[in-house]
């Protein structure tokens, strides 16, 4: 008889986890988060709320240490996650989280676009914002669904190309971002992206080598 294989579970896909703009401030300055989207659907109930705020702080220290004009790939911290961030010439800067398998170019393109109609729907308002935001525009939604199945998404070759001008950097861990004498355990420790029990779950998984074993 033939045999029918089951569709992947959510857990087995390719996945695009979150998208976050930011404006880029400077070296050693905090990023002021503009919009957000993400899909948690992937992580158990439990565990969602500490994924979340491990993940929003490494998308912020990624964009923190992109620097102007360029893209990074760095894993995450968290399982095996990869931030992909790219920071445009005039600060404005978005970073995807995926997991390892998803393709970077197509995260790079998806960064690319998203930055664009972000300037655009804003009309560079976002240059004199000064209060964080985390609101998640139809728009930015609209991205998050579409990039979900990268393998259907069209290639645009222009955009691409000039992606691929972009100086790039790959890091294995999160650690090699950090300037000379600056710790990451200090950062978690000042974060405003995790809460006390994240940090607590942070300091526990380091030391039983767990979920942040790249830290």
């Amino acid at each position: 008889p033939e045999v029918v294989q089951s569709p992947p579970s959510a857990t087995d896909m390719v996945k695009l986890v979150c998208l976050v703009i930011f404006r880029h401030e400077g070296k050693g300055k905090n990023a002021l988060m503009i919009c957000q989207v993400q899909d948690m659907s992937s992580f158990s109930y439990f565990s969602r709320g500490k994924a979340r705020e491990f993940l929003m702080f490494g998308c912020r220290t990624t964009c923190e240490r992109t620097p102007v004009g360029q893209r990074v790939t760095v894993n995450s911290g968290y399982k095996d996650f990869v931030a992909h961030s790219l920071v445009r010439p005039d600060g404005l800067a978005a970073v995807a989280v995926t997991d390892e398998e998803y393709p970077k170019k197509i995260a790079y393109q998806l960064l690319y676009l998203a930055l664009k109609d972000t300037d655009l729907k804003l009309k560079g308002k976002w240059k004199k914002v000064t209060k964080e935001s985390k609101v998640s525009p139809p728009f930015l939604e609209k991205y998050l669904k579409q990039y979900q199945e990268p393998s259907k998404v069209d290639k645009q070759g222009q955009v691409l190309k000039e992606i691929d001008e972009l100086k790039y950097q790959l890091c294995n861990n999160l650690t090699l971002l950090l300037d000379r004498g600056e710790k990451l355990d200090d950062l978690v420790f000042k974060s405003e992206d995790m809460s006390e029990t994240a940090k607590e779950f942070y300091v526990y998984s380091k030391k039983h080598n767990q979920c942040c074993k790249s830290w």
